[in-house]
């Protein structure tokens, strides 16, 4: 077994047991927030839980060349977390919406995917997904900055 399954299975089953335990948890709150808090942690946990489940699958089943690679090059994963760090304070000056497009387009060209019209297609889609669920369906407020 590789180095790199050792590290994705337990952190899989971590954020699987996690989501299990957080949606647990939404029987807990007082009844005012079972209409609007809990929707939202619920949903979160489902989402994580999901998601564990096919990192597990996905860790078990194929290469990770992508994580490979970007343990071997430590320039690589130190430039994503100046981008991520860059990323969140520009969410603060410049919005949620332009800063999200933005960090997507370069960390997914960054990592390796040349097509520039696929990445923006992406990002995009990405952006406006968060948008609408958080924005629209949870009615939680995103920064605002010079744009949008």
């Amino acid at each position: 077994m590789k180095v790199f399954k050792i590290i994705e299975i337990p952190l899989s089953i971590f954020f699987i047991v996690l989501a299990v335990l957080l949606y647990k948890s939404t029987g807990s709150f007082p009844e005012s927030s079972q209409a609007t808090t809990v929707i939202y942690i619920k949903v979160l946990a489902i989402a994580l839980f999901i998601l564990g489940v096919l990192q597990f699958i996905f860790t078990i089943t194929a290469k990770n060349e992508s994580l490979k690679k970007l343990f071997e090059d430590p320039k690589r994963f130190f430039t994503l977390i100046v981008l991520l760090i860059i990323y969140v304070v520009s969410i603060g000056r410049i919005g949620f919406n332009v800063s999200t497009v933005v960090f997507l387009i370069i960390s997914i060209f960054f990592m390796g995917y040349k097509n520039r019209v696929k990445n923006i297609i992406i990002s995009i889609c990405i952006t406006v997904f968060v948008y609408v669920l958080f924005h629209e369906m949870f009615k939680i407020s995103l920064p605002e900055g010079l744009f949008f």
